[in-house]
């Protein structure tokens, strides 16, 4: 009931504003591909600052989500002769931010990865006996989890597959993966704590 007196001043959403929404969201879709520069613009002022926010929730950077937003912005310009998005303008969008933050993600990570790779010849100090011992540690972890949450675990952490490939090959959810890995990764912690 306090939700519904809370927001019983704002009228309810209606199909007929979803629907008018996508049909002027169309029709920016349709002034866009003929070029029209005041529809573009139309679009940008419509959507941009919550672009922006819903890149921030990936990003957590100012100067990353604007750029994700602008580049959005920029390929649907450069591509607008042949742009026909599929489903609500909005959608399309939407998930066109989500795919370039991710990626962008990725590509932050991948950039770790060689960064750490390349300190690695300083790292040969350490004993091989340190290190064999470490990965039997991890080995021995791995085998005490449940089944599935130790194939999501070596399918990150050894095969560096990305949550999108993991769920695909194991038939599973993203959010699922990311679960199973931020618990597996916690259980992996804690025994490589007390080993210690």
């Amino acid at each position: 009931m306090a939700l519904e007196l809370r927001f019983a001043h704002q009228p309810l959403p209606s199909w007929d504003d979803d629907v008018r929404t996508d049909a002027d969201e169309r029709a920016l879709a349709d002034g866009i591909r003929a070029g029209d520069m005041g529809a573009f613009e139309a679009l940008y002022r419509r959507y941009w600052e919550r672009l922006y926010a819903f890149a921030f929730r990936y990003l957590r950077s100012k100067e990353d989500s604007e750029e994700i937003v602008q580049e959005v912005f920029f390929r649907i310009w450069r591509g607008r002769a042949h742009w026909v998005p599929a489903g609500a303008v909005r959608n399309y969008l939407y998930l066109a931010v989500r795919n370039s933050a991710r990626d962008r993600l990725e590509r932050a990570a991948v950039a770790r990865r060689r960064r750490i790779s390349q300190r690695e010849p300083a790292a040969e100090v350490q004993p091989d006996l340190e290190a064999a011992d470490l990965v039997a540690a991890v080995e021995r972890a791995l085998t005490e989890l449940p089944a599935k949450r130790a194939e999501v675990c070596k399918l990150r952490l050894v095969a560096e597959l990305s949550y999108a490939q993991i769920a695909q090959r194991l038939g599973i959810c993203e959010k699922t993966v990311e679960t199973q890995l931020a618990r597996g990764l916690k259980f992996l912690r804690e025994r490589l704590h007390d080993a210690r």
